[in-house]
C-alpha cells in the first residue's frame, strides 16, 4: 500500500466535506425517547467535483485517480475550503501532556493571546485530522487546552507537533468506477468520493 499527498496544483471546483459518526439509536417503548451511542470510529468524508477542465488538464487528474488503484492506496488530503487556521495561530504548538479523547493540553503558542485559535480551525496531530470546537486563548506560559472532533483514535505523545496549515488525514477513494467524461473538445469533469482511513 502506498500513501502520498494530494498535489497542490489539482484543486477541485467544489467540495462537500462532512464527518461520519457511526451510531446506534434505541427508542424507549415507555416514553419514545431516543438514545444514541457511537458504535465505531468517526471519520471524515468528502466528495469533490473537478468541474469542466481543459483537455490538457485531464491527464493529471486521471493519473492521480489511477495512482490510487481503487481502494488499494491512500492519499493525504486537507479541507480545501479552509487551508489556514482561524485566529492568530502564532507560535510553534506541540502536545504538552499525553493526550487521549477529544481534548489535549498544548504549549508553544505566543503567550497571552486572545483567540490564538478559533473554533472551526483544523489541525492535525499523529496523522489524524481534527476540528477545533471551541475558541482558545493562550496563557502567560503559551499554553492552551484544545477541544475537538473527532476524538483521537491513538494517544498523542507529549512533544508531538500540531500542524495548522493544510493539516491532512489519509483517505480512501470510494468511487467504484472513477473516470473523467469527455464531450467533444472539452472534458466535462468528474465527481469522486473519499472516506478517511481509520485503521491503526
Amino acid at each position: 500500500m502506498e500513501t502520498f499527498t494530494w498535489p497542490d496544483n489539482l484543486r477541485p471546483a467544489s467540495v462537500d466535506w462532512s464527518l461520519i459518526v457511526p451510531q446506534a439509536i434505541a427508542r424507549s417503548v415507555f416514553d419514545s425517547t431516543d438514545q444514541a451511542q457511537t458504535i465505531g470510529a468517526p471519520r471524515w468524508a468528502f466528495t469533490i467535483s473537478t468541474g469542466v477542465r481543459k483537455l490538457s488538464e485531464a491527464p493529471e487528474w486521471e493519473a492521480l485517480i489511477h495512482r490510487l488503484r481503487g481502494k488499494v492506496n491512500r492519499v493525504r488530503c486537507w479541507d480545501w475550503r479552509r487551508e489556514a487556521p482561524l485566529g492568530v495561530a502564532t507560535g510553534a504548538p506541540t502536545v504538552r501532556l499525553l493526550a487521549t479523547g477529544a481534548s489535549l493540553a498544548s504549549e508553544g503558542w505566543t503567550p497571552n493571546t486572545a483567540s490564538i485559535l478559533r473554533a472551526g480551525s483544523y489541525f492535525s496531530v499523529n496523522g489524524e485530522l481534527k476540528l477545533l470546537t471551541a475558541t482558545v486563548n493562550s496563557d502567560a506560559a503559551g499554553r492552551a487546552t484544545l477541544t475537538f472532533e473527532p476524538p483521537l483514535r491513538a494517544s498523542a505523545p507529549a512533544g508531538a507537533p500540531l500542524l495548522l496549515v493544510k493539516p491532512t488525514a489519509a483517505f480512501i477513494l470510494m468511487s467504484d468506477r472513477p473516470g473523467m467524461a469527455q464531450e467533444g473538445g472539452k472534458v466535462s469533469g468528474a465527481t469522486y468520493s473519499f472516506e478517511e482511513d481509520v485503521r491503526p
